[in-house]
């Protein structure tokens, strides 16, 4: 949570006047941010406040999402314009908006944003519980990302709250009624739980705030690369990484720099400071701040079966790797990064439903793990209790077995919590998990580089066990690591490990190396003159410096991060490395009485002082007074202050004057004071030896049992060396076999690749999606194909020829696996027949199809002079006055005069087509004759011939035929026959 009493901020910034408004104003053709509002019960105030204070011209387009009932009447939108003059609307589907606009939901719909146009929605549960807020904000942080800003009002229930985690995952703002103005405070508190938002303000507030926010040059896309370079100052991106490493002991150097500098940009607005040298200054004053940059670095946005289609998928294949797993062996999962725990439990749940559906005697034992960096993000997921809000993902039957509802909230039940063990754990330097069955990665490797990327693949493989499962984030990926991983389920990156020792040696520079910060920079970059230095600053250091006493602010390691005053007569370096340990810089005299009461405090839990100890100085002794006080204040939390309140010189006392009863009360005194030191000390001694002993006892088991392990995978590592050298032999025979076939291959290529190219047919092979696969060169001349449209579909590559049916062809061949022919022209008045078969493998499946393009040009051009001889015999044919018919090679009618037609008395439609023979036969009534008409007609011959044919009714008839015939390869093209009947 940031509230808004951090100190800053630099005062050096200009006010925003509404003047720096209007020219802030956005074109319409440019980005412009998108304010989502969210409100229930009590926020038509809120809204008045907030709008009131908006400027009308502010570039910013505002959506109001507020509970209204199913049966709403009330005009809303006429309640809102009466705070503002910008243009109040009622959205309707499809709307597009626009900066300086209101859109309002309309009752009963779930609404969403898509390239900045409103959709609307039934809601997904009419009846039920309906979060309209969570469903738009969503949806704005993924249409928008960084230019998303959203704001929650009073209002019951915890609606919003998923919304503002995932606005801020997407670098969006985050804003929140003060709990004390709003008249429900239930929704804002629940969104300021999520400890995610940005700004906790009253709404009158929250307008300027939102306009210097946005304006700031950091984040305004105004803004040119060389202004942005000049502000990201790279030594200061250093300087902060490294303050960074020195307080949470966490290095962010192998992050991407995008990451990084996105997260800190944002912090630089928040503070309104001018670039990031400022803010190095910045964060050395308030070291709170670098707890607030770490935790914004680390959100982790998650929810119960996020990305619900892929948990069905895992779900399957749990069930089947359950299903092949022994009774007698433990399932372990990894979760990583599980921020609060919901993926964690999501994935237990579906343990849970798969054991059950086994219905086994006998269970295989479940052990997860969950781990994140973020400390709080672990002690939320271990308390396993989340807001109502969770049944928006988990369905009915899930919430009533698994959870169990307490006032607002739903809390994991025992069977479930005792499923997972969470713990903090640094993926870069700390060992993995190792035998696991599942390892779930989820929107984790997103934000790496991609050499650290690389190098944690390889941990993951040598993580899991052969054929275990691992679960990524849709937008990542194993990158070339398929020789280690297979993917079972490409669309939602769920992958099985294969059996592969390639991993082995690339986890040797395991915890990984990461690129060295420099230690000699000198942070403090402001060169502040004197005349520059105001008197309060003055002031304030002559105090600190004079009339405070020395003091040292330390962590719970004894680390010093801050000392005022001059230390040096009790604190100083050792010897050797130098290091800013109060422990170890501690004077010979002190050091027992540090360590005793910096102990005292932590356990009292608050201020203890220890009077007159005496210290060596030369030759004289100096009294000192020690406080030690556990601080409570917000960002100090565990870190202690040791005060040194010096009491001056002991004076000497004359050596020869004798002593008397009054000081040898005052050394019995002491000596009493010093007893009562030594009893403390030797009790605080005890204590610490005793809790010593039991965690050197802990610790002393767990290495009897590391012993036990490692003596195993000793044994384990003997066994796998003689299988190595056994598979070792393995390898090389299969990769003598592979190589003879690679041979083979090649060979096989070069004769294809000759083959196609000696029959000068154009070939394209598709699969079932009709993407192109492959293609012949010769295809170039008809599609104008690059190399790089492999992949795509044809129908998307333009061709040189029209056939628009294309698609529907392929398809249809596909579909019934019947070779299709056509014949198509290109632009160049070339010909070519296009034939289209199915892809059969050799199993006799179908794959897709295959499209061959044999030219035919020089055959469409014989057709053309064929068709026109053949038209003009035709017309010689009606020409003449004599009964006359042309054949073609199959003896079928092509044309007959009007003569011939009256001469047998039938019709033209009645005589095309039919064979000839038959005709005269018909009319002659006898069959030898004509049986020997036929084989004189198919005989060539390169005169004309006459056969007579004798009827039985009487009648005889003379034919003349005439061949005309193809001398290339002695084939008759048609055969014309004139008739007329002669007298027996």
């Amino acid at each position: 949570m940031e509230e808004n009493k951090v100190k800053p901020i630099d005062k050096r910034q200009p006010e925003v006047t509404p003047k720096k408004i209007r020219e802030s104003k956005h074109e319409k053709n440019k980005s412009f941010p998108v304010i989502g509002i969210g409100g229930s019960a009590g926020s038509f105030t809120s809204f008045e406040k907030f709008f009131t204070h908006m400027p009308p011209d502010s570039g910013m387009a505002f959506v109001v999402i507020m509970h209204l009932h199913p049966d709403h009447k009330a005009n809303l939108a006429s309640v809102i314009q009466q705070y503002t003059p910008m243009p109040v609307m009622e959205a309707t589907d499809g709307t597009e908006i626009e900066a300086d606009k209101v859109y309002l939901i309309p009752p009963n719909k779930d609404m969403g944003i898509h390239n900045r146009k409103l959709l609307l929605l039934n809601p997904s549960k009419p009846n039920g519980y309906s979060q309209p807020i969570d469903y738009f904000l969503q949806s704005l942080a993924d249409d928008q990302w960084n230019r998303a800003v959203g704001i929650i009002f009073s209002g019951m229930g915890s609606d919003g709250e998923t919304g503002v985690r995932m606005i801020k995952e997407k670098l969006g703002l985050a804003m929140v009624e003060d709990p004390q103005t709003a008249q429900y405070s239930s929704m804002p508190l629940a969104s300021i739980g999520t400890n995610m938002v940005d700004f906790v303000l009253s709404p009158e507030e929250m307008p300027i705030k939102l306009i210097q926010f946005l304006n700031h040059p950091v984040l305004a896309e105004e803004t040119t690369e060389q202004t942005k370079t000049v502000i990201q100052n790279t030594n200061s991106i250093q300087k902060i990484l490294m303050l960074l490493r020195s307080q949470t002991g966490h290095d962010f150097s192998l992050y991407k720099k995008s990451t990084i500098t996105r997260r800190i940009d944002r912090r630089i607005a928040f503070h309104q400071l001018p670039d990031y040298v400022n803010y190095v200054n910045f964060i050395r004053e308030n070291p709170q701040e670098i707890d607030i940059l770490f935790n914004e670095l680390l959100i982790g946005v998650t929810k119960f079966f996020r990305d619900a289609p892929a948990f069905e998928s895992l779900k399957l294949k749990i069930a089947h790797l359950i299903h092949q797993k022994n009774n007698d062996d433990p399932i372990r999962v990894w979760v990583v990064g599980c921020s609060t725990g919901e993926e964690a439990y999501s994935i237990a749940i579906l343990l849970m439903e798969c054991m059950e559906a086994l219905r086994k005697k006998k269970l295989p034992k479940i052990q997860i793990f969950a781990t994140d960096l973020d400390a709080g993000a672990i002690e939320h997921a271990r308390g396993g209790v989340y807001h109502d809000n969770i049944i928006a993902d988990v369905s009915p039957v899930r919430l009533e077995k698994f959870f169990i509802k307490k006032d607002s909230n739903y809390v994991v039940k025992k069977e479930l919590r005792e499923m997972i063990v969470f713990a903090q754990h640094n993926l870069i330097k700390d060992a993995p998990f190792t035998r696991l069955d599942i390892l779930c990665c989820r929107n984790v490797m997103i934000y790496l580089t991609s050499e650290l990327q690389k190098k944690i693949i390889p941990i993951f493989h040598y993580s899991l066990n052969p054929n275990g499962i691992m679960f990524m984030g849709p937008a990542e990926t194993i990158g070339g690591f398929t020789e280690m991983f297979t993917a079972i389920d490409p669309k939602w990156k769920i992958f099985e490990s294969k059996e592969s020792s390639v991993s082995l040696n690339k986890v040797i520079d395991f915890p990984f190396n990461i690129s060295k910060q420099p230690t000699n920079i000198r942070v403090n970059e402001g060169h502040r003159s004197l005349n520059k230095t105001s008197m309060a600053e003055t002031f304030n250091k002559l105090l600190l410096e004079k009339f405070t006493p020395s003091s040292v602010l330390i962590n719970d390691r004894g680390d010093i991060l801050y000392s005022n005053g001059k230390t040096g007569k009790y604190l100083e370096l050792p010897n050797g490395e130098a290091v800013m340990n109060i422990h170890k810089m501690a004077r010979e005299e002190l050091r027992y009485v540090l360590g005793n009461i910096i102990h005292q405090a932590r356990i009292q839990k608050g201020v203890v002082v220890i009077n007159d100890i005496k210290i060596k100085e030369d030759n004289e002794v100096r009294l000192l007074n020690l406080k030690a006080d556990l601080l409570d204040e917000p960002g100090l939390q565990g870190m202690a202050l040791v005060i040194f309140e010096d009491q001056g010189l002991v004076k000497k006392a004359n050596r020869f004057v004798r002593k008397s009863n009054d000081s040898n009360g005052k050394m019995v005194e002491e000596l009493e004071k010093e007893l009562v030191y030594t009893k403390q000390q030797l009790n605080s001694t005890i204590e610490q030896m005793e809790t010593s002993l039991e965690e050197l006892k802990s610790t002393n088991e767990e290495l009897q049992s590391t012993n036990e392990e490692l003596q195993s995978t000793n044994e384990e590592s003997l066994t796998t060396k003689e299988e190595m050298q056994s598979l070792n032999e393995e390898l090389m025979t299969i990769n003598m076999q592979y190589q003879s076939k690679e041979d083979e291959l090649t060979r096989l290529n070069n004769d294809m690749k000759n083959l196609l190219d000696a029959t000068e047919i154009g070939t394209i092979f598709l699969d079932n999606n009709m993407h192109i696969l492959r293609y012949t060169p010769q295809v170039r001349k008809l599609f104008n194909l690059i190399p790089s449209d492999v992949g795509r579909p044809i129908v998307h590559v333009v061709s040189n020829f029209e056939y628009p049916s294309i698609e529907r062809d392929i398809q249809e061949v596909i579909d019934n696996l019947a070779i299709k022919e056509i014949e198509v022209k290109t632009k160049n008045e070339e010909w070519y027949k296009v034939r289209i078969m199915p892809y059969r493998t050799l199993d006799n499946f179908i794959s897709g199809a295959v499209l061959t393009f044999n030219l035919i040009t020089h055959y469409k051009q014989l057709e053309y002079k064929f068709n026109t001889v053949s038209d003009y015999f035709i017309n010689i044919i009606h020409m003449i006055d004599e009964a006359a018919v042309q054949l073609d090679q199959e003896l079928k009618i092509r044309a007959a005069n009007a003569a011939f037609l009256n001469f047998l008395d039938i019709k033209e439609k009645q005589a095309i087509g039919v064979f000839f023979t038959d005709l005269i036969q018909k009319y002659t009534k006898t069959e030898v004759s004509v049986k020997l008409l036929e084989q004189y007609l198919r005989t060539p011959s390169d005169a004309n011939k006459s056969h007579k044919i004798e009827g039985e009714n009487g009648k005889a008839l003379e034919l003349t035929i005439t061949h005309f015939m193809d001398t290339g390869i002695n084939i008759p093209l048609f055969v014309m026959v004139l008739l007329k009947t002669v007298v027996n």
